[in-house]
């Protein structure tokens, strides 16, 4: 059932907080990729008179509207035209259609909300590729279907081509996000619809709205950083992050494979293994009690279930595992990380209020921009992190050096923040306080 307009704007503020809204494409752009106007600022057309701009919005906008000046100005749950809407959620319904039986036969796990398994999303991201439109996934951090439509109408835009695209985006629980992106020579407009699978699952449309792009760029490495018009003070007594990156040009697979296998599963959240400097002569100021679960997850494919342990580790698993992944001894692990002598126990915090303090940089993702290898026998990788909350492409790089042996077995060897990275993040906040231990 669709939700009526009125009362839209605190789903919408929601769901691009956290999704990556993503959807759309057009017939009249060709595949070739036009190429060499990155990070410009938008072009306009001083040609183009006002009538002009308001024959290309009446397609899809309701201008007839009281205080619609107000609102142009605001950029955010503009009137959007009837047509529009529904030809929007025609085109969500039938692109569930397609990919309704991969839903339905997928695994889809035991919790209260359903999330399909990775293997399923990828044959909907297969599937919903023969529309023909651009296609992303949640996930699919590195990679974009039909990209080249995509990259073609970004570089339309940036020389201040009228245009429309449409790009789909997969959600984590199997839904489809569309968006429909409409330039009109001067600003980038969205028309996002959200569709669901209802408990008999079925189709279901949950919201459409219109909403202006405040800014955005396409960057030399091939992102398309977004930002939406959003309510600002006095209108709300807190803002909304309204900034959307998604990758648009092909990273090369074995950067991709890289970044998935051994980069991901550490990433930038709960624990500083990439985001401080360290090797084997400096491992102090690790963060080995935050780590843990995530060399968890990565040795055993699976997160640590919430019966796992409670606030301890007993000493022989921790140090068997940290030890595995890193060239720091047990003695050293009995300094450096939180540790119980007497119970022969590592703490152990869940991350959650009381040992994280929210902030935009650590749910980046990082990205390998080169890779080399050492006469010694290892691999170091130049990492970008990504960071879509800031809407940048590189908040800061740094040089990861690991041990890839032919089982596929690794090690991590140390870790080095290029130039002045670590000024441009916040503070990493330890899991545990640091108080008892040799720190």
């Amino acid at each position: 059932m669709t939700i009526k307009k009125k009362n839209k704007m605190i789903l919408f503020i929601i769901l691009t907080m956290t999704l990556s809204v993503t959807t759309g494409c057009s017939d009249a752009h060709k595949a070739d990729p036009v190429q060499g106007k990155k990070m410009q600022p938008i072009v306009t057309n001083a040609q183009e008179d006002i009538n002009a701009d308001e024959d290309f919005t009446e397609a899809f906008m309701e201008r007839e509207q009281p205080g619609m000046e107000e609102a142009l100005e605001k950029g955010y749950n503009l009137p959007l035209s009837q047509s529009a809407e529904e030809e929007a959620e025609a085109d969500c319904k039938k692109a569930m259609e397609m990919i309704r039986s991969i839903y339905a036969g997928s695994d889809k796990g035991d919790s209260l909300n359903p999330t399909p398994d990775r293997e399923s999303i990828s044959k909907m991201y297969e599937a919903l590729q023969e529309i023909g439109c651009p296609v992303t996934a949640a996930g699919f951090h590195y990679t974009m279907g039909n990209y080249e439509k995509m990259e073609q109408f970004l570089e339309e835009c940036l020389d201040g081509k009228e245009g429309e695209l449409t790009l789909y985006y997969i959600t984590a629980g199997g839904g489809i996000n569309r968006s429909r992106f409409l330039f009109d020579g001067t600003d980038l407009y969205v028309i996002d619809t959200i569709s669901t699978w209802n408990a008999k699952d079925d189709p279901a449309i949950a919201d459409s709205s219109l909403n202006r792009i405040k800014d955005w760029k396409y960057t030399e490495k091939g992102w398309f950083a977004y930002e939406y018009c959003m309510p600002e003070y006095p209108d709300v007594t807190e803002l909304a992050n309204g900034n959307n990156l998604l990758r648009v040009k092909p990273m090369e697979e074995e950067y991709i494979r890289i970044a998935e296998e051994y980069l991901l599963p550490i990433g930038y959240l709960g624990n500083n293994l990439l985001r401080s400097n360290w090797d084997a002569g400096h491992l102090e100021e690790l963060d080995y009690n935050g780590l843990y679960e995530y060399l968890f997850a990565l040795k055993y494919q699976k997160s640590m279930g919430l019966g796992t342990y409670s606030d301890e580790i007993p000493k022989e698993e921790f140090e068997t595992l940290i030890t595995e992944y890193l060239p720091v001894t047990a003695e050293e692990l009995t300094r450096y990380a939180v540790y119980d002598g007497e119970k022969q126990t590592y703490g152990w915090k869940r991350l959650g209020p009381l040992t994280y303090m929210a902030n935009r940089f650590s749910n980046s993702i990082p990205e390998v921009r080169e890779i080399q290898e050492n006469p010694d026998g290892t691999t170091s990788f130049t990492i970008d992190a990504v960071c879509e909350a800031m809407g940048e492409d590189c908040v800061m790089s740094h040089v990861l050096t690991m041990q890839i042996r032919e089982d596929g077995s690794i090690r991590y060897l140390g870790n080095q923040v290029l130039e002045d990275g670590l000024e441009k993040i916040t503070e990493y906040q330890y899991r545990l306080p640091q108080t008892d231990t040799g720190l």
